[in-house]
């Protein structure tokens, strides 16, 4: 029998009813061990049913600590990847305007000067060849006729952001970055050889056993086929640009004219898959065995020496006041990690009480205009704490 919590479940089901998301999963671990599971609300599309535990929701920027960081970890661990070298010495064309003292550490602290957002999809709509990802469903090519323009949606997000022109100095400031996290996932496929969706499937997704989480990188159109197949995703955002609302397809733009796959967002997974995750890095902290070597884990899970920033490696630390994990957890000895989604997901990592909290909700859908999973968020870890007699 899956376990729930009584106050959590209900917790989240008035959530539902006051509209903080149409659909909300939620798993909390304790020391290894599930001890809430439950899923709210529905799917509406092809036809509505009521949301089950292993249906999928678009992560967002939870992409940054499932892929990405833990990748970089990886690397560092293995000498392949260096935090303090200047990116540019691995990267390619990097270097020019300005971005020649930027560091690994620096694009994992977004600490690296780079802005915080940039509309790079309007490359892809203003280009002959990848504008056709961004026609009508109806007038859109099938998998294998939109790859040649991911692939060129891929190489003019790559060339801009190699062009970037930092707005500070390096470590001067942290300002949260998708620009930044984008050059890192450029950089992880320069020091590897791999794309970033196969990388993350080979090194982080499989050795977990994550089989429900995954990028559906429309440059392999076999693999979306295959990773999508009989799978049903919580729907985001109705899409001006695309004239449809996302469901199954990744909701930022700027990752869906790159085919679905980037060092920023991208992945797809559950609420279970995604606090297995959480799980693997509590473990390597801990000296557990694990996919990221001890002493790395620690280093990236330490708040990062940029002023006033609250930032760890790839990771977000909890504020001292306002934090999304409320006011309970994560306020002892070891403290906490985690990082949260646009889409309305979040993963927090209490290091100290050994609690993993993971909580997924569409709360873009049918509107980003919707925020309140603001005011949710610390409630419910408050009432995490509250359950499990914390704080």
């Amino acid at each position: 029998m899956t376990p729930s919590i009584p106050s959590l479940a209900a917790a989240l089901e008035q959530a539902r009813r006051e509209g903080v998301a149409p659909a909300l999963s939620a798993v909390v671990l304790r020391e290894g061990r599930c001890v809430h599971a439950s899923c709210h609300g529905e799917i509406p599309a092809p036809a509505p049913r009521p949301l089950r535990p292993d249906d999928l929701f678009d992560v967002a920027s939870l992409t940054k600590v499932m892929a990405t960081a833990t990748l970089a970890a990886q690397l560092v661990g293995e000498g392949r990847l260096e935090l303090d070298r200047p990116v540019a010495a691995a990267l390619p064309g990097f270097g020019g305007a300005g971005k020649e003292a930027i560091t690994a550490r620096h694009l994992l602290a977004h600490a690296s000067g780079l802005a915080w957002w940039r509309p790079y999809h309007a490359l892809a709509l203003a280009d002959p060849v990848a504008r056709a990802a961004f026609l009508p469903s109806a007038a859109r090519p099938g998998r294998e006729g939109l790859r040649p323009a991911f692939l060129r949606g891929r190489a003019l997000v790559r060339e801009a952001v190699l062009a970037e022109r930092p707005e500070r100095p390096p470590g001067q400031q942290a300002v949260y970055s998708d620009p930044g996290f984008l050059a890192l996932g450029f950089l992880l496929e320069a020091c590897s050889g791999q794309p970033i969706a196969r990388l993350a499937e080979e090194r982080v997704f499989r050795p977990l056993g994550l089989g429900a989480t995954f990028f559906l990188d429309g440059a392999e159109p076999a693999q979306v086929e295959a990773a999508a197949a009989g799978r049903a995703f919580a729907p985001t955002e109705r899409c001006a640009l695309r004239g449809e609302v996302s469901q199954g397809t990744v909701h930022d733009d700027t990752c869906w004219a790159m085919g679905g796959a980037a060092g920023h967002a991208g992945v797809f997974s559950t609420a279970r898959e995604v606090a297995s995750l959480g799980q693997a890095w509590l473990d390597a902290i801990h000296g557990r065995p694990a996919i990221v070597p001890a002493e790395v884990a620690r280093a990236f899970a330490a708040r990062d020496g940029t002023p006033g920033s609250t930032r760890a490696l790839g990771w977000d630390t909890p504020s001292a006041e306002g934090s999304s994990l409320g006011a309970r957890l994560g306020r002892a000895g070891r403290g906490a990690i985690g990082h949260l989604g646009f889409t309305g997901t979040s993963l927090w990592v209490d290091l100290e009480r050994a609690v993993v909290v993971a909580l997924l909700t569409n709360r873009v859908h049918p509107t980003r205009e919707n925020e309140r999973i603001r005011a949710f968020r610390p409630r419910f870890h408050d009432a995490v704490a509250e359950a499990l007699g914390v704080g």
